[in-house]
């Protein structure tokens, strides 16, 4: 398998001429701009981002830079590891990967991307209406779905909303019982949480309101919101710690202007349908190291992740 994906690995390489997964084969030196995703189809999330950076490059040419390559990794401690030792310039993600990076690789997130046009967005737990379940004390002896362990809304920011009440976790198999104590969680993949409450897996789920308003109707209207989780940027885009000062403010100013250009504004509408970047205030990065604070002290495994 390991074989299988070296190959692969070098046949995007020589296909659209960038740099993957292997670090010998690449140097973010200061003229080629680096940017680092996480995903497991390399060829894909090259396509999808490709046009982003080189517009980038472009408008980066006054500051040295030539050309814009991409790396992809499969997991977060790989994109650290290649952040920390200045393999990569620059990432975007939502708030948890985010913050696992910036403690990881000592990254710093720089300005607020509006994904699909949001700003912010929050969480909630939701149970069925005619489950008896009221608030989050009365889940305890049950159970809770949510998404993956590193999801911003739909785990990671609703779970805060247990810890502020003091309220314990246990970890579940899929088939475990809760302890009578005790609000019992299991984990899915992305978007999983609702179907694990619709389908009876679960006795509530975690997920963003957006996605909860976007449930067909008569889904949506055998449920209830019981919890209701501070908001959060929607997406941030972060830079290496040891980036050029120079470069990094160029980075910025040129970032914070792509609306204002016809060609900025419909490549940030091809980027997950994101309107603009703008700067992050001084609460919103209070909350950011308020979650990387808590993701840290979570018993699952940040440095798997």
């Amino acid at each position: 398998m390991h074989i299988i994906r070296a190959f692969l690995a070098l046949a995007v390489l020589l296909q659209f001429g960038q740099c993957l997964a292997v670090p010998q084969l690449f140097a973010a030196d200061g003229r080629v701009l680096v940017f680092g995703r996480v995903h497991n189809d390399p060829v894909r999330a090259i396509r999808d981002r490709q046009e982003f950076v080189d517009y980038l490059a472009k408008k980066l040419q006054p500051a040295g830079i030539t050309s814009a390559k991409i790396l992809v990794v499969e997991k977060l401690s790989q994109l650290a590891r290649a952040v920390k030792e200045g393999e990569v310039d620059l990432f975007h993600d939502s708030v948890v990967p985010t913050m696992v990076l910036s403690r990881l690789s000592g990254s710093v997130p720089i300005l607020r991307q509006w994904k699909s046009g949001q700003a912010e967005y929050d969480s909630v737990i939701l149970v069925n209406k005619n489950s008896g379940i009221a608030a989050l004390s009365d889940l305890q002896g049950k159970k809770v779905a949510f998404d993956e362990p590193h999801s911003t809304s739909a785990h990671v920011v609703p779970r805060m909303l247990f810890a502020d009440k003091k309220i314990k976790m246990i970890h579940l198999k899929a088939n475990d019982e809760a302890e009578p104590h005790a609000v019992g969680y299991v984990f899915g993949s992305d978007g999983s949480a609702i179907n694990f409450l619709i389908s009876g897996r679960a006795d509530a789920a975690a997920t963003s309101t957006r996605e909860f308003k976007e449930l067909r109707p008569d889904v949506r209207e055998t449920l209830k919101v019981i919890g209701n989780s501070m908001a959060v940027p929607r997406q941030l885009l972060s830079v290496r710690k040891d980036l050029d000062a120079k470069l990094r403010n160029a980075l910025k100013v040129t970032l914070l202007a792509m609306d204002n250009d016809p060609e900025g504004r419909e490549i940030l509408k091809r980027q997950q349908k994101t309107t603009k970047f703008d700067e992050l205030s001084p609460a919103s990065m209070e909350r950011l190291r308020t979650i990387e604070k808590f993701v840290f002290t979570l018993p699952e495994r940040v440095d798997s992740w």
